[in-house]
Parts: C-alpha cells; structure tokens; sequence
C-alpha cells in the first residue's frame, strides 16, 4: 500500500501532470492494483486537490459512499471493481445524496463521441472530463442490482434541467445492447422515451428503425436510435447555441425545440 501511494504521490507532483491524457494515465498505471484512487479535482484549473487510497471492494459510486458516508459531496475519480479488475469511473457524490456513478460526460467537446461499436462497448474519454463509460460496463452495472438513471443538461444561458428515470437497464452485446427505461420525473421532458426497447448504433453497426441509412453517420453520432432520436447525447459538440439542428447535444422535449446544450451528464445509481 505504502509503495503504491508514494507512486501515485510521485506522479502526481510531477508538474506534467497537468494535461488530462497525463492524469489518466496515472490511474491506468495502478488501474490493475489492490488499490484505487479518490481524487477530486478543480476541472476548470485541472489542478489535483485530494487524493485518498482505499482498497477496491465496491462495483458502483453507491457501495463506496454507503461504506465511506464522510466521502458525501466528495465528487471526482474513483477506481471500482470491474470483474476482478479497477474500472476508472467519475462519482457524482453530491447531487440528490450522491452515490451516483457517471457513465456519459459530456462538457467542452474536448473527445469525439463519433466512435465505433468496439469503442462504445469498451468505453473512451477520461473519466475526469469526458467520457462514455462502456456498453459492456452498462450492461454489468444493470444487471447487479436494479438501477434508476438521471440526466442532468444545460444550456449556454446557465439554464439548467433534469430528467430522473426509475427504471433503467441495458441488454449484452449479444442483443445489441438493447436500452429499457420508464418512470420519468423531472422538469426536462421525457425525451428517452422515444428511445425505449431501441438496440444500441454506431457508424459500424446500424441497429435503427429508420430504413432511409444509418442514423449515426447521418448525424455523425451513436446511441439507441428509434427514427432516430429525441435525445442525442452523444451528438456533435458545438461550442454556443444553435437551434434547429439535431445533430448537437439535444434533449427535444426540454422546450420541444432543437437546441445545442452545453453539458450532459447520465449518471446511475441502485434504486433504493
């Protein structure tokens, strides 16, 4: 323990560390070890402001708070356990009592989210800025325990929205990753809806109901596409608003209008 945290301590002072791809490969480098790594950051400075070891036992953001209620408004990088091995994800320890495990990020545009169906299963991005977590880790978080999901946007005007679903879940690979949500509460609309029961598409792998192409390379995208989408989370990033054009980051039924968003963010937790 003490020979990993001198490594973590060592790296992290390094004053390259700065950069996001160098601060993630800090935690790919203990990623494999009996460790993980709680470190909350300023995003906006990108400076590192706390760091704490823990031995890996818990699947989601939930099992750390419950067994560390001091962690509670604690948000930032957490390892979990992931089939025997530590999985890099962010915890929203704050919003609605915490315990939320972050599985799309999205914030500045800063990773291209038009990826292919390896990537979308393995996961990209770093999980302290952008990232999609993984179809595959989905489908493992969905299936330990019963999940409920919420989306959290906003707009360039600091306006802000949320949607809460008290069922999600998220089929294997062998069934294209097929999406189940419903009980919608919140002030965003319910814009998922419209996306229930829809297999999962890529540029690579078109699993739409839209028989005129493939709604991920129309609009440069991926996601449960029906014909094709009310929410677009994994759309293009614009850095200001714009109206009228789906393929930004949408979410139609907040104002029942197409309007880039600045930020996303889904996140689950084990319903209580």
């Amino acid at each position: 323990m003490v020979s990993v945290a001198s490594k973590v301590e060592t790296l992290l002072n390094n004053s390259e560390i700065n950069r996001l791809k160098e601060r993630e490969n800090v935690l790919d480098d203990i990623r494999n070890s009996s460790v993980y790594v709680y470190v909350t950051e300023q995003i906006s400075s990108g400076e590192v402001i706390q760091i704490q070891l823990c031995n890996i036992t818990y699947s989601d953001c939930n099992g750390i708070l419950e067994k560390n209620p001091s962690l509670k408004g604690k948000n930032g990088v957490y390892n979990i356990r992931d089939s025997n091995k530590a999985k890099t994800v962010y915890c929203d320890m704050t919003t609605d009592n915490g315990g939320w495990t972050v599985v799309q990020r999205r914030l500045d545009g800063s990773i291209d989210f038009y990826r292919n169906w390896t990537e979308y299963k393995n996961g990209f991005g770093f999980a302290n800025h952008e990232y999609w977590i993984g179809n595959d880790m989905l489908h493992r978080l969905t299936s330990l325990k019963p999940q409920e999901m919420r989306v959290d946007i906003e707009r360039f005007n600091g306006e802000k929205a949320y949607a809460v679903y008290s069922c999600f879940s998220v089929g294997d690979e062998a069934n294209n990753y097929i999406l189940s949500v419903q009980g919608y509460s919140g002030n965003a609309g319910d814009s998922l809806n419209y996306h229930n029961n829809m297999a999962f598409t890529t540029r690579d792998q078109d699993d739409d109901r839209w028989s005129g192409g493939n709604c991920a390379t129309d609009w440069g995208s991926a996601g449960w596409f029906n014909i094709c989408f009310k929410a677009n989370p994994n759309g293009q990033y614009i850095d200001s608003e714009k109206t009228n054009d789906p393929k930004y980051l949408v979410w139609y039924h907040w104002k029942n209008s197409w309007v880039s968003l600045k930020s996303m963010k889904l996140m689950i937790r084990p319903r209580a």
